[in-house]
């Protein structure tokens, strides 16, 4: 397998080198390089690069993440389609702001606990067992949860969102082509003191999405949503729906209302019933025994 060269880097970076400098100069005034689509299999020999930003190391044959720690620098971290099994070895990354990292056979998204000024998370389409859904580490979302605002999480067997609660920073994502089934699973993201800074969801691919009204609930959920699913969602489309749902509260108030009322009224009627006899067989000029004489059948009119 080839390895990564002062040659190879000198070929993979927009930056020239200058007449008479030392590779070590070279190296250290790097801040961009591109070592994409080079049939890597390990990350080495980059540490003379102390000043990069930015490492392009996407469809390769990496299967582990390592050798970075003099890479205090770099902001961001492509390392997408490889055949990388485990998030390790992050903790020198703690100015990293964008990682990509889909497209490989990660199981657990973790080892994020340092990178605390991570703004943007592609972990999108692992190759996971089939059913599988890829999971969380909690430790790894509460370290990024004042800072991520984009997670891209699309095809990844998750069949709830509730995970993502803690990302109170997250303006984007993208849930597509996954196994959510149910209204709740989504709300509870938007939840009090969950996402709500919430301004573009993607769920197509979802059995949820394909659901009835589920668009309505979701504008509905969160005030702050513009665009699902491609599509904005005005502030005019929200007042209807917010207008209408008050109008369906209103009404069954007042059905509710209605049926207390008829409740009280059939009460009141079987009270006054009762009363009524009562009093009737009180006063001075009826005598229930002489009633109840007049009423019986004669002897005649009853069959032998």
């Amino acid at each position: 397998m080839p390895r990564i060269t002062v040659d190879m880097i000198s070929r993979c970076t927009a930056q020239r080198r200058r007449k008479d400098e030392t590779d070590e100069r070279f190296l250290r005034r790097l801040s961009h390089v591109n070592l994409s689509d080079k049939k890597l299999d390990k990350i080495q020999d980059l540490d003379g690069c102390s000043s990069l930003v930015c490492l392009y190391l996407y469809e390769n044959r990496i299967t582990v993440i390592e050798n970075l720690n003099f890479a205090v620098n770099l902001t961001h971290l492509y390392l997408q389609d490889n055949n990388i099994s485990t998030m390790e070895n992050l903790s020198d990354l703690q100015n990293l702001r964008k990682l990509f990292i889909g497209g490989n056979r990660i199981t657990t998204v973790q080892g994020l606990e340092s990178c605390r000024q991570l703004e943007e998370l592609h972990v999108q389409a692992q190759r996971l067992p089939p059913g599988q859904p890829l999971a969380f580490d909690a430790y790894s979302m509460m370290a990024i949860s004042d800072t991520l605002q984009v997670l891209n999480t699309l095809k990844n067997n998750l069949t709830s969102a509730e995970q993502f609660q803690v990302l109170i920073a997250l303006d984007t994502l993208d849930l597509s082509m996954n196994n959510i089934t149910s209204f709740d699973q989504v709300g509870a993201l938007f939840a009090e003191g969950c996402c709500g800074r919430m301004y573009k969801l993607e769920m197509k691919g979802n059995p949820v999405d394909a659901q009835h009204k589920f668009r309505d609930y979701v504008a509905l959920m969160s005030p702050t949503l513009v665009i699902m699913d491609g599509r904005e969602i005005t502030q005019t489309q929200r007042q209807f729906l917010i207008n209408r749902e008050a109008a369906k509260a209103r009404a069954r108030q007042r059905q509710g209302r209605i049926r207390e009322q008829q409740q009280g009224d059939d009460s009141m009627g079987m009270q006054m019933g009762v009363e009524g006899q009562l009093l009737m067989e009180t006063q001075g000029d009826y005598d229930a025994v002489e009633e109840r004489r007049r009423n019986r059948p004669h002897i005649d009119s009853v069959p032998h």
